[in-house]
């Protein structure tokens, strides 16, 4: 099986340096899969432990992934919902029971190949050459040995092998393929019926108060308060810190001398050129000939016997400019190459250049115009100009407050007070928090973390300093303390009224949209059933699974792919409730299976590669069910539910 390992593995140094290799084998390297660790484990496989601290950073790292790959909006109760610990600890009972079945069956990575994959890495290489040294300063990088880099390096290939090895033995046969075209390419023609959630609102009575009380004793568990704390806390930022920044009259006048050397220095010209290309090897008879040639245009053109646009349609080797004469449009500071920019600067508008020479070859220039940027008066800069005094002088105190308010509220540690009037600071206090959600600071995780710690809660000191950015931190410490307590009916009254409300509603428009389809089944025209439901009737067109219409929402052509077809020949049907809180009933009346025989070879290549891999993931899958029941697998809700995902 490992004879083709170097096929199988290809870019392992990627995947470990960004992070995409197995979960474990990135975070704790496979000596955690032998050795104890000093927390109480979260679960156990075979005497195998999944540490505490293992288990954490695990679940720290999916959710942070999930962060960064939904832009960073993520509630702490859309996390909850995720259900993240629970898909991470699956993900290493996983691991750790294929670590188990590899060591059994003796799968080894030979050391050759090991040490050929890393001699043959490019990021350990200087001049071409291997280099031990580059090597072991990335191994200290990722926080471990060589042996044990090595080792994980090992039990990785092995791993990555046996999942390749199983996915790649799956194979695909016709009537397999038959059936998937027919499925993928199927079309069906169908229509849907809408039926608006505020004409049912209408139509469903307010709940009764006994029916409140009735569900509030039912479901009491749901409307406890979680645990919450305020804090007071001192914010470190440039909005803190500027309004301790004094800004002298001479600093204002000295920012806007600046000021009116950058906005007169900040001009933009509108350019054109002609460019006489130059090989980078050319002898020196070349690069004469090349400079003569252009001055013979500049003579030409100062006398008038030709134009400066006309000469570089003609003769100018530079393809983007030429058929424009010569024009390179607007050409702002920094925008073109040195030689070339200093020679430009020094043009007045209408003026020609000498032969310019940069590095693709001789450039006559021509300004044909300029803009500079207006020079305000200093009133109506000042605000800015002492913003910008004021970040400056932040950023170099900075560092120093920082330390100041670290030193200062740890010397004090049962009380913030000190720390503010140090740092001519105020105790700010902030809006409830919870451990999994808050506003204002409350909404950092680190805040949170800190605020629910032993030291902070439990023992009501100053916490650390708290790093939220590079140039943002605070210290907090406990005002006000509530733990979990159950909500009263008063409390909860209004949004118990209207979760049975919207309950009466969805029940409400379910039965009509149930009305609907039985008026089809008995051979009702689906614009009839509309009308007598208070409906709007979409005509019918044809719809394909895998592509988006424009006319039609994407969850109304889901629901027509998964409607079974009628047996009875009358048109299928089947309701749908909709993103927008309205109800759809979707009628299908023709079907038509895609051809087998239309599909090109490489579709036809891609489709069976396709389910080939699926057949071999779940083969994959059906290794690891067996594997996991014959494992001792043991786990500790305790430990696993005090996470925080």
């Amino acid at each position: 099986m490992l004879m083709d390992l170097r096929e199988r593995i290809q870019g392992w140094i990627a995947y470990l340096i960004i992070g995409l290799i197995s979960v474990p084998f990135v975070l704790w390297g496979v000596g955690e899969y032998f050795s104890g660790g000093k927390n109480k484990p979260v679960a156990e496989v075979e005497g195998m432990p999944i540490t505490e601290q293992a288990f954490e950073q695990a679940v720290s790292a999916q959710r942070q992934q999930l962060i960064q790959k939904l832009g960073g909006k993520v509630s702490a109760e859309m996390l909850q919902s995720l259900n993240i610990k629970q898909e991470v600890l699956d993900q290493m009972i996983n691991e750790r029971v294929l670590s188990l079945f590899v060591h059994r069956a003796g799968f080894k990575a030979p050391d050759s190949v090991v040490a050929d994959l890393i001699r043959s890495e490019p990021a350990f290489k200087t001049n071409g050459a291997f280099d031990v040294k580059k090597y072991e300063a990335f191994v200290a990088g990722q926080g471990s040995t060589v042996p044990a880099f090595e080792a994980r390096l090992k039990q990785d290939i092995v791993m990555r092998t046996l999942e390749t090895a199983l996915r790649e033995s799956a194979f695909t046969v016709q009537p397999d393929l038959d059936l998937l075209v027919r499925l993928r390419d199927q079309r069906r023609e169908a229509g849907y019926i809408t039926l608006a959630r505020s004409r049912a609102v209408s139509a469903v009575s307010a709940p009764t108060d006994d029916a409140i009380k009735a569900y509030y004793t039912a479901h009491q568990k749901k409307f406890v308060r979680p645990e919450r704390v305020k804090l007071h806390y001192i914010e470190l930022s440039p909005k803190t810190l500027a309004p301790l920044v004094k800004v002298t009259d001479a600093e204002i006048q000295q920012a806007y001398e600046h000021y009116k050397r950058k906005q007169t220095a900040d001009v933009t010209r509108t350019v054109r050129h002609i460019l006489i290309a130059v090989p980078k090897d050319a002898d020196a008879a070349t690069v004469e000939a090349a400079k003569k040639k252009l001055l013979a245009a500049r003579a030409a053109i100062l006398a008038g016997k030709t134009t400066f646009a006309a000469e570089a349609k003609k003769i100018s080797d530079d393809p983007g400019s030429k058929a424009q004469g010569g024009n390179l449009g607007e050409v702002a500071p920094g925008q073109m190459v040195k030689p070339f920019e200093t020679a430009m600067d020094a043009l007045k508008v209408g003026e020609i250049s000498e032969p310019v020479r940069t590095q693709y070859g001789w450039h006559l220039i021509e300004v044909t115009g300029e803009a500079k940027p207006d020079i305000k008066p200093l009133d109506d800069v000042r605000a800015q100009l002492v913003a910008e005094v004021q970040a400056r002088h932040v950023e170099k105190i900075y560092y120093d407050e920082s330390e100041k308010l670290s030193d200062v509220s740890y010397e004090h540690p049962d009380s913030l007070i000190p720390a503010a009037e140090a740092l001519g600071l105020t105790v700010q206090t902030s809006d409830w928090i919870t451990r999994n959600s808050g506003t204002g600071i409350g909404d950092n995780e680190k805040v949170r973390h800190a605020a629910f710690s032993k030291d902070v809660l439990t023992d009501k000191l100053n916490s650390n300093l708290i790093e939220l950015g590079t140039d943002h931190a605070v210290v907090v410490r406990v005002d006000t303390h509530e733990p979990a307590a159950q909500l009263t009916l008063d409390e909860v009254r209004q949004q118990i009224t209207e979760r049975l409300q919207a309950e009466a509603v969805d029940k409400h428009l379910a039965q009509e949209a149930e009305q609907v389809r039985k008026a089809l089944s008995q051979g009702t025209d689906p614009q009839q059933a509309a009308t007598n439901a208070g409906g709007v009737w979409h005509a019918a067109t044809w719809l394909k699974r895998q592509e988006t219409h424009a006319d039609v929402p994407q969850e109304i052509v889901q629901a027509v792919f998964a409607t079974p077809p009628s047996p009875d020949g009358h048109p299928a049907s089947s309701a749908v409730h909709l993103n927008d809180g309205d109800e759809a009933v979707v009628v299908v009346t023709q079907i038509k299976s895609g051809e087998p025989g239309t599909i090109s070879a490489e579709d036809k290549q891609q489709l069976a590669a396709q389910i080939a891999q699926a057949e071999g993931q779940a083969s994959l899958s059906a290794l690891l069910a067996t594997l996991r029941q014959e494992a001792k697998i043991k786990i500790n809700d305790s430990v696993e539910k005090s996470i925080t995902p």
